[in-house]
């Protein structure tokens, strides 16, 4: 009877294997949650309350930029004399407003 030689333990891997196995489990991480992002924003832009919900919200974030551009651009380029307004003092302000405005959205949801 011969003695079989002891087997070797398995050897660690390298880690070159395990950031090529990282990867590969990454990116295919990526493509499901890149599918599933997909087929909802699919559903979402068929839904017309969340188009309108969008539509809202990109215009009144594009009337809130123009506002301050406009404001920057009359006080710096222009040279107007506009008042000098304390923005630590205006952000309590702006999120007060964003408050009453999901509110409202949330109250015209249930009634239509």
């Amino acid at each position: 009877m011969t003695e079989q030689p002891p087997p070797q333990p398995e050897r660690p891997p390298t880690f070159e294997e395990r950031m090529e196995r990282f990867g590969k489990e990454a990116g295919e991480a990526g493509e499901r949650f890149g599918k599933k992002a997909e087929d909802a924003a699919n559903r979402w832009s068929k839904d017309p309350g969340v188009v309108h919900v969008a539509d809202t919200a990109g215009r009144i974030w594009g009337l809130i930029v123009l506002g301050i551009g406009l404001w920057f651009f009359a006080d710096v380029t222009l040279g107007y004399d506009m008042p000098s307004i304390a923005w630590r003092d205006l952000w309590p302000v702006a999120l007060i407003g964003i408050g009453l405005l999901v509110v409202a959205r949330g109250m015209t949801r249930r009634r239509t």
